[in-house]
Formats: structure tokens, sequence, C-alpha cells
């Protein structure tokens, strides 16, 4: 299975080697719509705001929106797969633990990966 260009020197800090949570969200994405999955990227981040006083602030995230959606979502042969893409050495903020549990348990299919080659691997183990 091909995994694509080596992420580590497709961001801004070259020197450093440090890889960025966009930069593997990118090529994510780029195979999935190679692969021809049916999949969107979700933003979940509220916006900024100016209030009354001049402050810039973060407004509410909209009514029914959960806390910790995934990045990446596909709908593959009926199944809903979440897919929470982190930095190598990176884990899950307590939202997004529990919205893959609440996914897991109405019978999603929840993924963490750190790299390309994670998510091909996640993939071929539930026959995708």
């Amino acid at each position: 299975m091909e995994t694509g260009k080596d992420i580590r020197h497709t961001n801004k800090d070259k020197g450093r080697g440090k890889v960025l949570e966009k930069d593997i969200q990118r090529e994510l994405c780029e195979w999935l719509r190679e692969q021809h999955f049916f999949f969107w990227r979700s933003n979940n981040v509220p916006v900024f705001s100016k209030s009354n006083d001049g402050v810039r602030r973060f407004r509410s995230l909209p009514k029914d929106t959960p806390r910790g959606l995934p990045d990446i979502m596909v709908v593959e042969q009926g199944k809903f797969i979440a897919i929470e893409v982190k930095r190598p050495g990176m884990k899950l903020r307590p939202e997004q633990a529990e919205y893959g549990a609440k996914l897991v348990l109405a019978g999603g299919v929840y993924l963490t990966v750190h790299s390309l080659a994670e998510l091909a691997i996640a993939l071929a183990e539930i026959d995708f």
C-alpha cells in the first residue's frame, strides 16, 4: 500500500523535523481521496468574535455540536469511521476519548492515528 511522501519534510519547520498535525491531516486526506473513500474534514474550533467591550473571545460552539469531534470522518461500506489525528507522542484530550467511546457504543469505528502508515494498517485490520 502506497503511504505517500514523508510528511516530516512538508512543513515550514524543515530544519527541526517537527511534524505538524495539519500536515498529517493533509496527507491522510490526499491518500483517502486517491483511494476513493467518501470522507470529509471537520474543523470543530470555535471562531473568534468581538464582544461589545472590544475584546476578542471564542464564540460558543453551536447547540448540539459535541466537543471532541474527530478531524476526519469517513463512511465506507455502511460504516462510520472517525479518525482523530495526533502528532507523534500526543494523546487524546478527555472530550475526544469520550466522543470516541460513545461512537463505538453506537456502532461506529474510532481511530486515533499519528501517521498515514498507522491509518493504512488500522483500515486493513478492519477490512477496508
